[in-house]
């Protein structure tokens, strides 16, 4: 049995329209003897915030560029929003707090009890768009009717405290906040990574979101200088053409070559690999990346011509973000820019 209770919304400022388009769901905080209380409910919010409208971030995602910025996760509340928001690439941030989380036992009689406090903020304004805590129970178990019943509910009220019923509990407790957080547009447009490295079993690989007006022509120039290995894609992808590309497809990008640090792309054939895919790390810029793949900060601007289109800003690469470095430099440079 669950109660019909909601949660006590402290703060409710709904965000503007088509302002906010990402969000990242940081870790969460743990202040009870449940271990592991605190990623249950995590788990829970992805799994029901994108019924809001949003472009909810992988929680891999934001571990990992977390991870990157050499971040504390566990003091993430004495970090500058701003940043915050920078490294994880989120217009908007989820920060979480486990109060309660307990089993009681009556007798045969049991409650699960989850309580939280969260909040969602602007992570370019630091302003706090939404803000609530509640405590949800789960009631099981009965006073058996006559001295015969009582195995048959002390078994019930063991199954009902059960792990899974504590994460049903949780996903109650998420289902009342999302229900009270500000929702978007869904007609928004989409603020999602266009390249994308990831697990593949063992071994990694890269992915990319078709953006309106690609070919695969135009995509295998992109990652391999080479129209020719448009086929190679194709046949990583069940036979795609260009007829059936749409935006915001996934396409596998076989045979591309993944840097895990900017300095391995010396240690690279480069007759064989004229590209290769990085991801960013904090404190990376074009011009030190161009330094160490060109041994010149200068030829930045190559660098920037094979992502024109993902680079948002030149002066600040977002942590986690995935690039394409050229290993050679062109014939023909681009014009030199100021940093």
């Amino acid at each position: 049995m669950e109660e019909r209770s909601t949660p006590h919304v402290k703060t409710l400022l709904p965000p503007q329209r088509n302002e906010i388009s990402s969000v990242a769901i940081l870790p969460f905080k743990n202040k009870t003897e449940k271990k592991g209380s605190e990623d249950i409910l995590r788990k829970c919010f992805f799994t029901n915030l994108s019924t809001k409208g949003y472009n909810v971030l992988r929680l891999e995602e934001v571990d990992e560029r977390l991870r990157l910025a050499a971040i504390d996760a566990s003091n993430l509340d004495k970090e500058d929003v701003y940043k915050v928001g920078r490294i994880v690439k989120a217009d908007a941030l989820i920060y979480g707090v486990v109060t309660k989380c307990c089993k009681r036992f009556f007798g045969v009689y049991s409650q699960v009890v989850f309580g939280a406090e969260m909040k969602m903020v602007d992570a370019r304004s630091s302003k706090i768009i939404w803000q609530a805590d509640h405590t949800e129970t789960t009631h099981g178990g009965s006073v058996p009717a006559s001295p015969f019943s009582v195995p048959e509910a002390v078994i019930e009220s063991s199954i009902n405290v059960r792990e899974k019923v504590v994460s049903e509990t949780a996903d109650r407790l998420v289902k009342k906040f999302v229900a009270s957080i500000p929702s978007k547009d869904f007609n928004s447009s989409i603020n999602a990574n266009t390249i994308i490295i990831r697990p593949n079993g063992p071994s990694m690989e890269v992915c990319y979101r078709v953006q309106d007006g690609d070919t695969l022509s135009g995509i295998s120039g992109k990652f391999y200088d080479d129209a020719a290995k448009a086929e190679d894609i194709c046949k990583a992808n069940n036979g795609v053409s260009d007829e059936t590309l749409k935006a915001g497809q996934e396409l596998i990008i076989p045979d591309v070559l993944i840097l895990t640090n900017i300095e391995e792309s010396q240690q690279i054939d480069r007759n064989k690999y004229k590209k290769a895919v990085y991801r960013v790390k904090w404190g990376d810029s074009l011009y030190e990346i161009a330094s160490k793949v060109f041994h010149d900060g200068k030829k930045w601007t190559i660098i920037y011509d094979s992502n024109k289109h993902e680079i948002m800003n030149i002066k600040d690469l977002p942590v986690g973000q995935v690039i394409i470095v050229p290993l050679t430099v062109p014939q023909s440079d681009s014009f030199k820019r100021d940093m």
